[in-house]
C-alpha cells in the first residue's frame, strides 16, 4: 500500500502547485472570459451589420464616410486587449518566478499593530 504521505496533494483549478490561492489566475480567467464575450458581442455586430447592409447606398459607403470605414475596430482592439490582459500577467510572473525566485507570503510578524 502507498503511504498517503508519500502522495502529492493535488491543487485545484485556481491554486498554486504549493495549494496557495492564485488572484493571478482567477483574474486570468476573468480576462479570458471578457474576451471571449467581448469576441463574440464584436463578430455578432459584424454579421449584423453585413446582413442589414448587404445593399449601401453611395451615399452611405466607406469611401464617402471616413467614420464608417473601421467598423468594429474598436471591439476588436478590445478583443485583443483582454487576450493579452488573460495570458501575459501569468507569463511574466512565470518568469520573475524563475529569474528571482518564489516569494513568500506576507507573515504576520511585518504586519504593523
Amino acid at each position: 500500500m502507498a503511504d498517503p504521505e508519500n502522495k502529492k496533494k493535488r491543487s485545484g483549478f485556481l491554486e498554486e502547485d504549493s495549494g496557495a490561492r492564485s488572484s493571478m489566475r482567477l483574474m486570468s480567467m476573468i480576462s479570458l472570459g471578457a474576451s471571449i464575450m467581448f469576441g463574440v458581442l464584436t463578430l455578432n455586430s459584424s454579421l449584423r451589420d453585413t446582413a442589414l447592409n448587404t445593399e449601401k447606398p453611395a451615399a452611405l459607403s466607406t469611401e464617402s464616410n471616413p467614420a464608417n470605414a473601421g467598423g468594429n475596430t474598436n471591439g476588436l482592439i478590445l478583443t485583443a486587449m483582454f487576450l493579452v490582459g488573460a495570458f501575459a500577467p501569468k507569463a511574466v510572473q512565470k518568469f520573475a518566478e524563475q529569474k528571482i525566485g518564489p516569494v513568500s507570503p506576507i507573515s504576520d510578524k511585518s504586519v504593523p499593530q
